[in-house]
């Protein structure tokens, strides 16, 4: 292992990877919006959503902990292979149980059957999960390099065998056998990191108090994240969760650029903090934010502009409902980057308690805001909800990481971006005047977009850009 990890090399790994998560869509989102129509990938968001806390119980918050405690060995080969083992016949003897009780959901089941059959495959892709290990040992090139051959696999499949809306029993099982497929793909490269431990060593259940506490935050994420969805399907219909579910892509998409900091960010922090290196904790903290705002405003701005180019010409006709969905949603950029942040600094200063009272406020403003708006607005309501719970839990998880990091760094990156950003924005606005939609036209737009906050950046002689352009990114060592 080398001494000094660079966190721009693994945040180039990552990022490479989010590219590619950012082109696939790209890509395959325009042509089955259109071949499968909304209803269809409704019907999916739908029951992946059903399927998805099924997983929040197999990972029982392993991954999160799973990932700090395996940074805190990184340099003890005997201690990190113990961890890995015990943690992982957690996880196995977790998933067994969820496999036993999703074969029990699956007799019970009658609508969308053969969408829960496939997704089987993603049930079994939960016991090969080793990401978490290789995360924790900052060692992000073996994720990067497994998954993105299997998603290119995937896109290749999905345009050639997904042909009409009857297919999409095809589209599911491509996707969830390329989870099972990527995840399998990553044991052969664990061996050099392991060393033999003998079984009577081995005790697994040291784990689970640290697990269960994270399980709790993990549960109530998956409440804001994932719930919305299932209660807009079973009060409106699935054709709504569809509009919510395409939507949710773009913002991904988009959020994926500070994702990709913020995921290596985490196994960092962890060992600075563990050796008491605040001030240079402080340093990452600092930069990070001004990544973050210098990203994240001018997405927002941009795209709540363009949203009336970008939801046409993405998704094709039938898809008009999306628009003032994608102008809401927008504003995650900056609230959910923000508390993506401090989220993982609470958690690599262990402070469990003060994340989960977070999140879990967070999921319980969102339930409530839920059932007042989803029958009056339908997916509109749930967008609302998802933003104000956002904002609450970004502001009560700052509140938290106070005493540790410095009040100021927020405050100055927000009002050093707005300028720009808002010189970006009077220049899109005035842009629309003119232009049709079209696809021409969202290019024009986009790179108009960028071309004039860069360019608002430069003559500003702003510094944090000058260190990224002129020195590599050393600031992230």
């Amino acid at each position: 292992m080398d001494k000094e990890k660079s966190l721009k090399r693994n945040y180039a790994y990552n990022l490479s990877y989010q590219l590619l998560a950012i082109l696939v869509p790209l890509v395959t989102t325009p042509y089955v919006t259109r071949v499968l129509g909304p209803e269809k990938l409704g019907d999916y968001a739908y029951t992946s959503a059903m399927v998805s806390y099924f997983g929040i119980v197999a990972a029982l918050g392993t991954v999160t902990y799973a990932q700090r405690e395996v940074a805190c060995y990184q340099k003890a080969r005997e201690e990190r292979s113990r961890t890995f083992y015990e943690i992982l016949f957690l996880r196995l003897f977790m998933v067994g149980i969820v496999f036993a009780a999703y074969c029990v959901f699956l007799f019970l089941a009658g609508t969308y059957r053969v969408l829960y059959i496939i997704q089987l495959c993603t049930v079994l892709s939960w016991a090969f999960d080793i990401s978490w290990f290789f995360q924790g040992m900052e060692d992000f090139k073996v994720t990067v390099i497994r998954n993105s051959t299997v998603k290119l696999i995937s896109v290749i499949l999905i345009l050639t065998l997904v042909k009409s809306r009857d297919d999409l029993w095809i589209y599911a099982f491509i996707l969830c056998f390329s989870a099972l497929l990527g995840n399998m793909t990553m044991w052969p490269f664990i061996k050099k990191y392991l060393c033999r431990i003998r079984r009577k060593e081995l005790h697994p259940l040291r784990h689970l108090k640290g697990s269960l506490e994270l399980f709790v935050p993990v549960l109530s994420i998956q409440i804001y994240t994932v719930l919305d969805q299932t209660m807009l399907g079973a009060m409106i219909n699935t054709t709504q969760v569809g509009y919510y579910a395409q939507t949710q892509k773009i913002i991904n998409l988009e959020s994926s650029l500070l994702f990709s900091l913020t995921s290596v960010l985490m196994p960092r922090m962890t060992v600075l903090l563990s050796e008491n290196k605040v001030e240079l904790a402080n340093s990452y903290y600092r930069k990070v934010v001004s990544f973050g705002f210098m990203l994240n405003l001018p997405m927002t701005a941009g795209t709540i502009l363009i949203s009336k180019y970008l939801i046409p010409v993405f998704f094709g006709r039938g898809y008009r409902e999306c628009i003032p969905l994608l102008r809401i949603l927008s504003f995650i950029f900056v609230t959910q980057g923000i508390g993506q942040i401090a989220g993982t600094l609470l958690i690599a200063m262990k402070r469990q308690k003060q994340y989960t009272i977070a999140v879990t406020a967070g999921a319980v403003i969102n339930l409530i805001c839920n059932g007042l708006f989803i029958t009056r607005f339908e997916a509109k309501g749930v967008a609302a909800a998802s933003v104000f719970s956002e904002i609450c839990i970004e502001i009560m998880m700052l509140h938290y990481i106070r005493p540790t990091f410095e009040k100021g760094a927020l405050k100055e990156a927000f009002f050093n971006y707005l300028p720009p950003t808002l010189g970006m924005s009077l220049v899109l606005w005035a842009a629309e005047c003119f232009l049709e939609v079209n696809l021409i036209s969202l290019f024009i737009l986009g790179v108009s977009g960028v071309g004039v906050y860069s360019l608002l950046l430069i003559l500003r002689k702003d510094i944090f850009l000058k260190e990224l352009l002129h020195k590599g990114g050393r600031g992230f060592r």
